[in-house]
């Protein structure tokens, strides 16, 4: 890996983030063990819905019908979700039934276990357990726990792997843990920033590492 030039591409996206997406930065940086410790319930739902949905979408359109999503799930209220059996309310939003349905069984599953005891077994089992639940998988399972805090680690998405086949790395985490490491900030926050740097078209304007 090209250390000099993952930084220097690291910097101009941090940057690019901190001008045009300074909240987001900033929500970014909120993010670490104190988030999951003080996670309840309904936050963890909007996390895990939101994660599913944008998968495969592009952020803008999820963002867009996100609210609405959240109100045909009731506004991921533990107890009114636990009983809400019919998806149709939810695919009038966003007609994918696979979406709906991989959500909603993975709500009912954590309200069946109970969230304490769901939050127990994740400390105990590590990230890969985020897997067990309907419609997260190898990539999306990082996407998740860094979101919420479990983990600090970034997502292997089509932007990041772009980042690091641009820079020389081996892999996705050794670009962010290099680059966490040497500029102080969390994988979480390089992710973010690295992200919507490659989404909003701005890889060419730093030229090949």
């Amino acid at each position: 890996m090209n250390k000099t030039r993952a930084r220097l591409f690291a910097q101009k996206a941090l940057q690019y983030l901190q001008v045009t997406y300074p909240d987001t930065l900033s929500w970014a940086q909120s993010i670490g063990p104190n988030t999951f410790r003080n996670l309840r319930e309904k936050q963890f739902l909007y996390s895990y819905c939101w994660v599913i949905y944008a998968s495969g979408f592009k952020v803008a359109v999820i963002e867009a019908k996100f609210p609405h999503l959240q109100e045909a799930f009731k506004d991921f209220e533990p107890n009114a979700l636990s009983r809400m059996r019919s998806i149709a309310p939810v695919l009038k939003v966003f007609n994918n039934e696979r979406k709906a349905e991989c959500f909603l069984l993975g709500a009912h599953a954590i309200h069946r276990e109970g969230f304490v005891p769901f939050k127990r077994r994740l400390r105990k089992e590590g990230v890969q357990a985020l897997e067990s639940l309907p419609g997260i998988g190898p990539i999306t399972k990082d996407h998740l726990a860094k979101n919420i805090g479990f983990a600090d680690v970034a997502k292997a998405d089509i932007w990041l792997e772009r980042a690091a086949n641009l820079c020389g790395a081996a892999s996705v985490t050794e670009l962010t843990s290099y680059l966490a490491e040497s500029l102080g900030e969390t994988q979480h926050v390089i992710d973010v920033a690295i992200w919507q740097y490659g989404a909003d078209g701005q890889f060419a304007n730093f030229g090949p590492c």
